[in-house]
């Protein structure tokens, strides 16, 4: 198809001297060589249109863009794109060109000339193109590209069979989380042209405290080669509540080149930012705006913020959150809106976060990867806290060259996003050690400089050097991920003995709804053996969720600073962890992690065989005075084995022991307890429940070893399905029994030895490599 380079431009005024100028509109698109420099590509005269913001996967194969080999050849191409624009009728002394992402690497021309290249998925980047602009029609051309990796001969899928080379989470990323033939790829977010003045506010970093002080450090551009002299005027406005701002305006002299200034302003009253189960998101929005001699604004930024402070308070024993000088407990899932980011949008997003929110999660764990912006904004607007992790996963490259790009990458995140109040910290790498004997980028390479960067960075948030499988290393990370009853051992109930400071992943894969699998027919010929298996699946999703985490709200006041539930929504319609499936229909799982993430929950402790307490949680800074726990515990017909009640005054932010549960059942009598919490006034509060809860479940068969290649996802007991642990490329593993290896796998995976110890293996296991 022959497409027709016709520009359409949105254009919006930034001040009286500047304006973006949206390339909206299509592109035309052809694949060359990707080891062939563009210079040397014999270009055809076959172009195919896309719309402005796309991956090339979804463009190709609209109606299956997750499977099968001929997605992987799309990345074994580069994709050069081009396009045509005419300038306005209108006096500028700058002109730059301005990508808010483009995926991965790009290459960019205008008018022929090679502006320069950039590396990332998520990171915008700009040129300036004033000395190559004609006035009648220019042509931009740029050429992306996002290779696979290659093989490492001495790797398992899914962990290591690649060493990841790009620093990018949305791909290498198996286990039923990402397809192993996806790699997206594309210019995904707009592309601008801005016309200015030749001096501008570039970027502006806020940082704040309670009494309602707000320093800020604008950086500026001066390209005209000579001193500018003017003002700046800076202006603080509420943005969703009524409260006080705040006003300045300084003369300002700008030298030639980029220069940094702050500033201090204080607002009076503050409304403070919280999250939702604490008090309200109040925002505000600060403008800074550069004014000529003539006060004529020639450029202007705005930055939407919140006043509000977060802190780790981190020790051996316990973890911590404070928010505003308050404790708060997290209650999160990981989230990844979609797996082709163009395909995001407010809509998708809102639809996501009230999900969430019916959840009664306060906090989204933003997986190895940097969201659309507008994740961010609605999670300021909606008091959302956010784990924002870095984009590395499992193991990646150890060299200086690769360190150095993803400081720079890991640079771009921060300075774009630490403005956002939802954010509360970052993490650099997520499982540097999935494989414990892999430990070089954790203790080496790129991890150290990584998180000793962001500290540099920013001050004002608590760092994690990696997340999940370092406990140990209470001072730079902490956290656990913790997967009994799915990936290591067979029963849930497994987590009991381990008292986590905060625990960051814990689930259990289920397959999507039946409508939403019979949707593709190669997904449903592969998984269909499931049908009539998935509801109870399902049920031990719940089972397991709901076991966890009111285990980790009972060690609030011993250890836990709160959990992140793996994960909210599938990206794919096959099995995942999520509690919704692709089409966003809730599985079994779902209500569990609403039920048990109640701010206000009452609770039974119980080790299986025999009751043994009742339990508060509140999460809430609210104080309940005499309130009624009632429970009634019933038998196989619904008969009442007996009830009763209790007046307890409930703590704010405090999880609370009631009484012991001394009941006089026997495990085998009760089929099914409810729990009620009623106000003084009998307002019903919360209410929790049990199905046959001293008869836990086992976990199902065939899980988590036999999966589909294709799918690159578990397929339980699956006839004739392979074993991951039979894809070793190290073939002298095999002489070794499979059910042995599994056993094996499981242990390591779990793996709890001494650091120290860890260490000396892993560096006699990259002798032996």
């Amino acid at each position: 198809m022959t497409a027709h380079p016709i520009l359409h431009v949105m254009l919006m005024s930034l001040a009286a001297g500047c304006e973006s100028i949206r390339l909206t509109g299509c592109w035309q698109v052809q694949s060359t060589p990707l080891d062939q420099p563009f210079a040397d590509s014999v270009l055809s005269a076959e172009w195919m249109e896309i719309p402005e913001c796309a991956h090339i996967q979804t463009m190709l194969y609209p109606d299956q863009p997750y499977w099968g080999d001929r997605l992987r050849a799309i990345n074994d191409c580069a994709w050069v794109y081009r396009r045509t624009f005419t300038l306005p009728e209108r006096p500028f002394r700058r002109a730059r060109l301005r990508f808010e992402a483009v995926d991965y690497f790009a290459e960019v021309w205008v008018n022929g000339h090679a502006l320069g290249t950039h590396e990332g998925s998520f990171n915008p980047f700009e040129f300036d193109i004033t000395s190559y602009l004609s006035s009648g029609e220019n042509t931009l051309t740029v050429r992306v590209s996002a290779p696979w990796d290659a093989p490492d001969p001495n790797g398992t899928y899914p962990t290591d069979h690649v060493v990841r080379g790009l620093i990018k989470g949305l791909y290498e990323h198996g286990e039923g989380v990402i397809p192993p033939n996806v790699n997206p790829i594309g210019i995904w977010r707009p592309v601008w042209l801005i016309l200015d003045d030749g001096v501008s506010v570039d970027h502006v970093r806020i940082h704040t405290d309670l009494s309602g002080r707000i320093d800020v450090r604008i950086t500026a551009a001066n390209t005209i080669h000579e001193k500018w002299h003017g003002s700046m005027a800076l202006t603080i406005r509420a943005h969703n509540h009524d409260g006080s701002g705040a006003e300045a305006c300084i003369p300002f002299t700008l030298l030639p080149g980029t220069h940094t200034v702050d500033h201090t302003l204080h607002i009076p009253d503050p409304r403070l930012w919280w999250s939702w189960d604490q008090g309200d998101p109040n925002l505000y929005t600060l403008e800074v705006t550069l004014l000529d001699g003539d006060q004529r604004a020639i450029s202007r930024k705005r930055e939407r913020f919140g006043v509000r402070t977060v802190a780790l308070k981190r020790s051996p024993e316990r973890f911590e959150f404070r928010l505003n000088d308050r404790p708060v407990f997290i209650r999160g899932s990981s989230y990844i809106p979609a797996l082709y980011l163009a395909h995001v949008d407010e809509k998708s997003i809102k639809r996501d976060l009230a999900l969430a929110r019916d959840a009664n999660l306060n906090l989204m764990r933003v997986h190895v990867h940097v969201s659309p912006p507008e994740v961010y904004d609605l999670c300021d607007e909606q008091g959302f806290l956010v784990w924002q992790d870095f984009e590395l996963n499992w193991v990646q490259e150890t060299s200086p060259d690769f360190e150095r790009r993803a400081c720079a990458l890991q640079h771009d995140m921060i300075a774009m996003l630490q403005n956002h109040p939802s954010i509360m910290t970052w993490a650099c790498h997520n499982e540097p050690t999935m494989l414990f004997t892999r430990r070089h980028n954790l203790d080496h390479s790129p991890d150290p400089a990584l998180y000793a960067e962001a500290q540099a960075q920013d001050s004002t948030r608590p760092v994690f050097i990696c997340s999940g499988q370092m406990e140990e290393d209470w001072e730079r990370s902490g956290d656990s991920h913790t997967y009994y009853g799915a990936l290591w051992t067979t029963r849930y109930t497994d987590i009991y003995p381990h008292r986590p400071k905060l625990n960051t992943e814990f689930g259990f894969e289920t397959p999507a709804a039946a409508s939403t699998l019979r949707q593709y027919p190669e997904v449903w010929e592969r998984l269909q053996h499931l049908d009539g298996q998935i509801e109870s699946l399902w049920a031990y999703q719940a089972a397991l969720i709901q076991t966890h985490i009111e285990h980790f709200r009972r060690l609030r006041g011993e250890t836990c600073a709160g959990y992140v539930h793996f994960w909210l929504a599938d990206l794919v319609p096959q099995v995942g962890c999520g509690v919704l499936d692709s089409n966003r229909i809730p599985k079994g799982g779902y209500a569990a992690l609403r039920r048990a993430s109640q701010p206000l929950l009452p609770v039974l402790e119980h080790d299986t065989k025999r009751p043994i307490a009742l339990w508060v949680f509140n999460d809430t800074p609210q104080t309940y005075e005499n309130a009624v726990l009632r429970w009634q515990v019933s038998g196989g017909a619904n008969n009442v084995l007996l009830s009763g009640e209790t007046t307890v005054t409930i703590k704010p932010n405090a999880s609370q022991r009631i009484a012991a549960a001394q009941w006089s059942i026997t495990s085998a009598e009760c089929a099914h307890i409810r729990l009620s919490l009623c106000s003084e006034s009998g307002e019903v509060l919360s209410e929790n429940e049990y199905d046959h809860p001293f008869a836990p479940l086992m976990r199902p068969r065939g899980y988590p070893w036999k999966f589909d290649p294709v799918l690159g996802t578990k397929v339980f007991d699956r006839a004739g399905a392979p074993s991951l642990a039979d894809q070793s490329a190290i073939t002298a593993l095999k002489i070794i029994p499979l059910r042995l290896r599994e056993s094996i796998a499981e242990w390591a995976l779990r793996q709890r030895l001494p650091i120290p110890v860890l260490r000396r293996i892993s560096r006699v296991v990259d002798s032996a490599r």
